[in-house]
């Protein structure tokens, strides 16, 4: 069986000695802290070290759990029943469930090739402003697309106008394979960002470690929110990343990060383009995944049995759209943790799955 499900780092990229000493060096000379309660906003050393890395100040900075947690958090904390918010169409299928779990109302608004809809934005935003705005700008999950810098200034323009937060979650931006760095939302707009990010993709994604940077006033609504949840978070996990981080090992390791996926990515976009013909994607410089529309006749109860049989696990595409039938044709296609060998044994299996089983021509 091909997993083509979660975009996860193969195991054996993880910097496994190094965080071992980390993780040794810290409980040495700070474990009373560490093994203690810890209240949020999380280890103090640690959010100390983003803020300077940030140029923020350490009132700006939450840890948690996850970036997703803190989505969570977020969610809870800034919507309700009666509010809006918006999303990008598809979008990582989580936060979906987060945004309507809160009970605003949530807008999704079409994914282009180099971002969201604007015309479509702008006629959401005349029947009534966001309190948020969720974006994944870079190598987006699950499209691989990176929205252009004139949909960001134009994004961030409104944000201003219509007093909306822009929730950039960036945990892919650091894994730029190809082509050149686009300012984040963060950097043109940095009163109305809240950008998440975390080390799951860069570091392991068992250390359970992310964090939110933005306004003040709502990362203290956060950590009392947080503290009234759990206390704190786990903070040996973040003491281990604290002296990983301090050591200045991060550079290296995401260089060799991307000298292993560049390859993988040039893989998987050779093998769509030779095996599924009709099918339209974008074509990612970084991240971890491509997102691939089918034929029209691909219907997901169809393929996803009929690809377990043939060997491929795929994702239902149906979870990645706010209106789930939107998502029948829809299909991600993850490549961080295939070697190009099993990319191309996966898609030459995937071919006759949409062309003849399921008589799409």
């Amino acid at each position: 069986m091909i997993n083509l499900t979660r975009g996860v780092p193969p195991v054996d990229v993880f910097p496994t000695e190094d965080l071992i000493s980390a993780a040794e060096r810290n409980m040495r000379a700070d474990g009373k802290t560490v093994l203690q309660y810890v209240q949020a906003p999380g280890y103090r050393p640690l959010l100390e070290w983003l803020a300077q890395d940030n140029g923020v100040k350490p009132e700006e900075v939450f840890m948690g759990n996850s970036s997703l947690e803190i989505f969570a958090f977020l969610t809870t904390v800034l919507l309700k029943p009666g509010l809006r918010a918006f999303v990008e169409s598809p979008s990582y299928d989580r936060a979906n469930l987060l945004l309507q779990r809160s009970g605003a109302e949530v807008v999704p608004i079409p994914l282009e090739v180099d971002g969201v809809d604007l015309n479509a934005f702008e006629a959401e935003l005349k029947r009534g402003a966001p309190t948020l705005f969720y974006i994944i700008a870079d190598f987006q999950n699950p499209m691989g697309t990176t929205t252009s810098l004139a949909k960001r200034q134009k994004i961030a323009e409104w944000a201003r106008q219509y007093n909306f937060w822009i929730v950039e979650d960036s945990p892919y931006r650091p894994l730029r394979y190809f082509g050149e760095d686009i300012p984040s939302l963060r950097e043109l707009a940095p009163e109305r960002v809240l950008q998440l990010s975390s080390f799951s993709k860069i570091l392991a994604p068992g250390l359970r470690m992310g964090y939110v940077i933005g306004d003040a006033a709502v990362i203290k609504s956060v950590t009392k929110y947080a503290n009234n949840t759990y206390i704190g978070p786990v903070t040996p996990t973040q003491g281990m990343v604290y002296e990983y981080l301090k050591a200045g090992l991060l550079p290296a390791n995401l260089e060799k990060l991307r000298n292993l996926y560049r390859p993988r990515l040039k893989a998987m976009l050779d093998a769509i383009d030779r095996y599924l013909p009709g099918t339209t994607f974008p074509r990612p410089e970084g991240g971890f995944f491509i997102g691939v529309t089918l034929p029209e006749g691909t219907k997901m109860d169809v393929l996803l049995p009929r690809a377990a049989e043939a060997g491929l696990k795929l994702t239902d595409g149906r979870g990645f759209y706010i209106n789930p039938a939107e998502g029948e044709r829809f299909l991600r296609l993850p490549f961080c943790s295939l070697t190009p060998e099993e990319i191309e044994d996966a898609m030459k299996a995937l071919q006759p799955v949409i062309y003849e089983n399921l008589a799409v021509k």
